[in-house]
């Protein structure tokens, strides 16, 4: 096979199984952990990738259901049935406009073990305990798919025994978790989000377009999760609610938590377009691209589980 062909394959392959290249998939992990995976390398870059030293790495043979990790990792893997509840993609759609409009600020938190050490982990450690849901601060840390968790939980949509049931991830008590546990539950993230009646965003003038409050992943495994606000973009792209760092700031090194956390607009209004292309221009501090632009994104929509 040509090389060409040969990294295209690699790349490709990367996208799906899930695989993590390089030390910064173990630190910026969903949003930007899976990133890695669709880096721009081939052969060589493999041989050379730290993909085989990382402790936490998966391969192929871990892709199955969701439902086959029950009993061999902690938490919860079959799906329990989806409670429909009326208008409520409507409601969280509304409970995100007004985030949005309030101008309220949130941190960018993933899972990495140190954010969780330290606290800024705060609708997951809300999860853990008893007591009310704190407002949106500049020290509440949580992440892309957690804050359209955060609307539901404001909305009355779900409650927190249902949103235990739906995010929260067992760790050890330092944090971590156990080999390949992360890599298969975000994973199932992905799965149990969008449960029901997915379909692809193509952008062609007679696709299908999400509606107003259905979930927008990019990558069947949720590597990224916004919300459809129903309106089209300046760029004739569906309109999103996003609680990430693109489009509006840059990916930078927090020295406070000594991650790539970091303080944004809870909510940003943006596209699908702007988005992607956001994402296809991220560059680690050597030059090198995150996405490979050759290896288009399956974006996905649907009703949440709700």
């Amino acid at each position: 096979m040509p090389g060409a062909g040969l990294d295209r394959t690699i790349a490709q392959v990367l996208q799906r199984v899930g695989s993590s290249v390089g030390d910064i998939a173990r630190v910026l992990h969903h949003d930007t952990y899976t990133t890695a995976r669709r880096l721009n390398v081939g052969r060589a870059t493999l041989a050379d990738s730290d993909r085989n030293r990382l402790p936490n790495s998966s391969d192929s043979t871990h892709i199955k259901p969701a439902s086959h990790y029950s009993g061999i990792y902690p938490g919860r893997w079959n799906q329990p049935p989806v409670r429909r509840v009326e208008n409520a993609p409507t409601l969280i759609a509304d409970e995100l406009e007004r985030i949005h409009r309030a101008g309220d600020k949130s941190r960018w938190a993933n899972y990495d073990p140190k954010l969780f050490r330290k606290g800024y982990r705060t609708l997951e450690n809300w999860l853990k305990t008893e007591g009310p849901l704190a407002p949106l601060s500049e020290r509440f840390g949580l992440n892309c798919w957690e804050m359209v968790a955060y609307a539901a939980a404001r909305t009355g949509v779900l409650d927190k025994h249902q949103l235990r049931e739906l995010l929260e991830l067992q760790r050890r008590p330092d944090g971590t978790w156990d080999g390949a546990h992360l890599d298969m539950w975000l994973n199932r993230m992905g799965d149990w989000l969008i449960p029901e009646g997915r379909r692809v965003y193509t952008g062609a003038p007679d696709g299908a377009r999400p509606q107003r409050g259905d979930i927008v992943m990019w990558g069947s495994n949720a590597e990224h999760v916004a919300v459809a606000t129903g309106r089209t973009g300046p760029d004739g792209s569906p309109e999103l609610y996003s609680s990430w760092y693109l489009p509006r700031y840059p990916l930078d090194w927090d020295p406070e938590t000594r991650s790539f956390s970091q303080v944004v607009d809870a909510v940003q209004i943006t596209t699908v377009d702007e988005l992607t292309k956001g994402m296809y221009a991220l560059r680690d501090a050597h030059g090198r691209r995150y996405y490979d632009p050759s290896v288009p994104f399956e974006i996905v929509f649907g009703r949440g589980p709700w």
